[in-house]
């Protein structure tokens, strides 16, 4: 059989059998009544014709997880590594679904986006597990529902809301200066008024991600210290029966120390969100605004060993081996980056409900403006211990304006009884103007200069069916087209020196996908399977090569000072489009209440990833599984309560073998890793009806391992995941 039918005819062989599906579109804790904000239609979660998972409080607070980014680590179809986002660098670190990372996952919180303006990435820190009430995760793309960046699928973050005046405190210490603490309380002055005040910090020493045996070459690296501070106040109000809405202030700040005494990360960000929802019979309209404003500062730090006269070397350098190791160890920065960034947005969407055939429909239309400013400073390697701080190479300087303008309509139909199909398409149209890409050489030369403005549209639809075939199990299937739009990042910022640097390339066009899913859910009594097969193919997709002298684009020459690219040493990093993908796989899951303190929970994704053209400057072979994506991960968990105070939790996570490095060498070379099991576990004891104390371990038998890519020739640039990690705390409610 064709390898690229085999998991179909798995996926469908399963959704015929007497197990036939289940699960995650039909959550069978806590989530019958829960309907999923994503689909713009409040369809219920059991409803829903794209696999959808919904996490729950109960399973939040269940979770070893301390952050939000690990929690999704178990979700079937999420692709995170196991470094937790607080021990990576905001501007890198990527929401991968369906071994599609790259800003190809759209995240928000409680409807609006949470990302990062500039770079695309999701905005971890604004996001305590101790505000969440749920997590709505839709597979599959949503652009036609949400536009820009919902490709691979949607993420939603649901906010605790205001039930009472109840409020709850929780402290936890951990491993390696851990600390989290948490507090929020309600405030229902009445019906009509009512208030949410949440507060946290949290603060980890972080641990060596670097292996032992490598770490001479990085004189006095070390942890990531992290410590992340929020701050929200929510007013919640309905002045009548067919009135509502609310208004939530927060003030966010993320610091971190990064590995080195010169490097830190300092952002701060004030924020706002505001709805309004006017009810009108069977029909309604809601109004939605945001706005935030990113003050980031960024300092990289390096480090050196000083050789005497002139000479100070470090992990780059190819004089660099145990012999040059001594005690004259030389700590600067290599660059600093000043960048501010505004982003406001609002929305309008009409809803109305219809009887018969035609069960209802949504229309609405949505704004998102962003401006950005960024400047980077660049520095050399220092040669003299008595000024420690390297010369000054270079700046660059980029600016620009994006906005997004979308207008979306969703209906769904019964043509017959069992048979539900919803019809949604989305036309967007983007700008980005008033920008500019230059660099400034230290004897005063500046290259690049103003840019065009550039329009572009997409028209995306989607069409998806969901078919009972009894009351314990239905079918689905989805077919749609969506994108990615370049971001800033990719478009204005120039970063770098010598042939380290990476060009912005202005011309950029959009990713774009067409996929399709089948699927079938199954639900019956104490047991729930799911089944879903999926089929991307991504166009278009951006990435980065090596531009050099005598071939390089007019944008690469124009920075770099001329065809033989003098300024950037005769070659430079430039982005292109010039490749297509294709990812594919199988997803299943499934829970089993055995009993009403014992249910087991397990899930498998098989995902194949990979190139299906590229021009002759990528270097990434075709159809070989892309570096860093296994394409086997598993889950066995257990939920077991032995005693009416005691609530257990215990997971097995297996993480198939995967390649590291498809590139380094000749194309017929592939350097891999073998597979790796994980085992995490947690205990809640409520000592009394409003006090649980409760602890975790993450990696229980601290296993070694990682999940980065790297050159097969530098071992040294290994990423380890988290190490075991142990967790305690007490969760107060008053």
């Amino acid at each position: 059989m064709n390898t690229t039918l085999r998991p179909l005819a798995i996926a469908i062989a399963l959704m015929n059998s007497p197990f036939a599906l289940a699960a995650d579109n039909a959550e069978p804790r806590e989530l019958d009544a829960v309907t999923i904000s994503a689909s713009r239609s409040e369809t219920r979660v059991e409803e829903m014709p794209l696999h959808t998972t919904v996490i729950s409080r109960a399973e939040i607070e269940e979770s070893p997880a301390q952050t939000l980014d690990q929690l999704l680590r178990n979700i079937p179809g999420m692709n995170f590594t196991g470094v937790p986002a607080t021990q990576s660098d905001p501007t890198g670190h990527q929401t991968k679904m369906r071994g599609l990372g790259n800003a190809k996952v759209l995240v928000l919180l409680d409807g609006v986006p949470i990302h990062d303006p500039f770079y695309m990435t999701t905005q971890w820190f604004k996001l305590p597990l101790s505000n969440i009430e749920r997590v709505e995760i839709v597979r599959g793309g949503n652009s036609s529902l949400w536009g820009n960046m919902a490709v691979a699928g949607v993420v939603n973050v649901v906010s605790k809301r205001v039930k009472d005046n109840a409020g709850e405190a929780m402290v936890s210490v951990g491993s390696r200066g851990t600390v989290n603490v948490a507090v929020s309380k309600n405030f229902a002055v009445s019906d009509a008024l009512s208030f949410h005040l949440a507060a946290d910090i949290y603060h980890t020493d972080g641990y060596q991600t670097t292996p032992s045996e490598y770490l001479w070459r990085f004189p006095h690296k070390g942890a990531v210290v992290t410590e992340n501070r929020n701050v929200q106040l929510t007013t919640y109000f309905k002045p009548a029966a067919d009135l509502s809405g609310f208004v939530r202030l927060g003030y966010h700040v993320q610091d971190q120390d990064i590995s080195y005494e010169n490097g830190s990360n300092v952002q701060r960000s004030p924020d706002f969100a505001a709805n309004l929802t006017k009810a009108f019979g069977t029909s309604s309209l809601s109004a939605n605004a945001w706005a935030q404003q990113v003050r980031f500062e960024k300092y990289n730090g390096s480090s050196c060993y000083y050789q005497g006269g002139t000479s100070c070397v470090n992990s780059n350098s190819a004089s660099l081996t145990p012999a040059s190791v001594n005690s004259n160890v030389v700590e600067f920065y290599t660059q600093y980056g000043h960048q501010r960034y505004q982003e406001q947005g609002a929305s309008l969407t009409y809803s109305q409900r219809l009887a018969g055939k035609w069960t209802g429909f949504e229309a609405g239309v949505d704004y998102r403006g962003l401006k950005a400013e960024d400047t980077e400073y660049f520095y050399t390697t220092p040669s003299n211990p008595a000024r420690p701080q390297g010369n000054f190479n270079s700046t660059t300087s980029g600016e620009g304006r994006q906005t997004f303008t979308g207008l979306f309509g969703q209906t769904r139909v019964f043509p017959i009884d069992p048979l539900e199909i919803t019809l949604s398409a989305r036309y967007d149209t983007w700008r980005i103007s008033d920008r500019a890409n230059t660099r400034t050489t230290a004897a005063g030369v500046t290259t690049g200069g103003d840019l065009p403005a550039s329009d572009k549209t997409a028209f995306n639809p989607s069409l998806a069916l969901r078919y009972e075939l009894t009351d314990a199990a239905s079918l689905r299937a989805a077919a749609y087209k969506a994108f990615r739009a370049p971001g800033f990042n990719n478009l204005t910022r120039t970063f770098g020196t010598g042939t380290s640097t990476t060009i912005a390339n202005p011309d950029l066009a959009p990713e774009t996908l067409t996929g399709w899913e089948v699927g079938s859910d199954y639900r019956k009594g104490p047991l729930s399977l799911s089944a879903t097969y999926f089929m991307y193919d991504i166009k278009d997709m951006i990435a980065t090569y090596t531009a050099k002298a005598g071939s390089a684009p007019a944008q690469v020459q124009l920075i770099c000072g001329g065809a033989a690219l003098p300024g950037c040493g005769g070659s430079a990093k430039y982005y292109t489009n010039d490749q297509d993908g294709r990812s594919h796989g199988i997803e299943l899951s499934g829970n089993w209440r055995i009993s009403h303190d014992l249910s087991l929970d397990a899930w498998y994704t098989h995902t194949e990833t990979y190139l299906t053209r590229h021009g002759g400057i990528v270097t990434d072979p075709l159809r070989v599984q892309l570096a860093g994506v296994p394409k086997d991960l598993a889950s066995l968990g257990a939920n077991w309560k032995p005693t009416p105070r005691l609530r257990t939790f215990a997971e097995v996570r297996y993480i198939g073998a995967m390649l590291l490095d498809t590139t380094s060498n000749s194309s017929t070379m592939r350097f891999g890793q073998g597979s790796n099991t994980i085992v995490n576990a947690s205990a809640t004891y409520a000592l009394e009806k409003t006090v649980d104390l409760f602890g975790s371990v993450v990696n229980l038998f601290d296993r070694g391992y990682s999940e980065n890519t790297y050159a097969y020739n530098q071992p040294y640039n290994r990423t380890l995941s988290q190490p075991r990690t142990l967790t305690a705390g007490v969760r107060v409610r008053f």
